[in-house]
């Protein structure tokens, strides 16, 4: 399972959860919002295709941030900060999802 749908997945299954992702894709550092199943740039346009996954397997893991919804960028609810790709494979497998 790619990274993107592995997060849109989790969100569903986790609903009161955010996921703040950052990423560096194509020489810059962007940050993607992943809530209930869907992904959004905060950074740059995001693609008008659903079927365009927005965190293309090209790009490498920055760092994961768990958050409280509903989103609050002011004052965010931080349940986790930073998490790399083994905390974050952990915690995909909590709700049955394999990288």
């Amino acid at each position: 399972m790619q990274l993107s749908e592995a997060l849109e997945t989790y969100t569903r299954k986790r609903p009161k959860e955010i996921l703040l992702v950052r990423i560096h894709i194509d020489d810059s550092d962007e940050e993607v919002l992943v809530f209930r199943g869907a992904s959004s740039y905060l950074t740059r346009a995001t693609p008008t295709d659903p079927g365009q996954p927005v965190i293309p397997d090209s790009a490498k893991l920055l760092g994961v941030d768990r958050q409280q919804a509903p989103y609050d960028p002011v004052t965010p609810t931080l349940l986790d900060t930073n998490l790399q790709m083994a905390s974050l494979t952990k915690l995909l497998a909590e709700v049955g999802i394999e990288l």
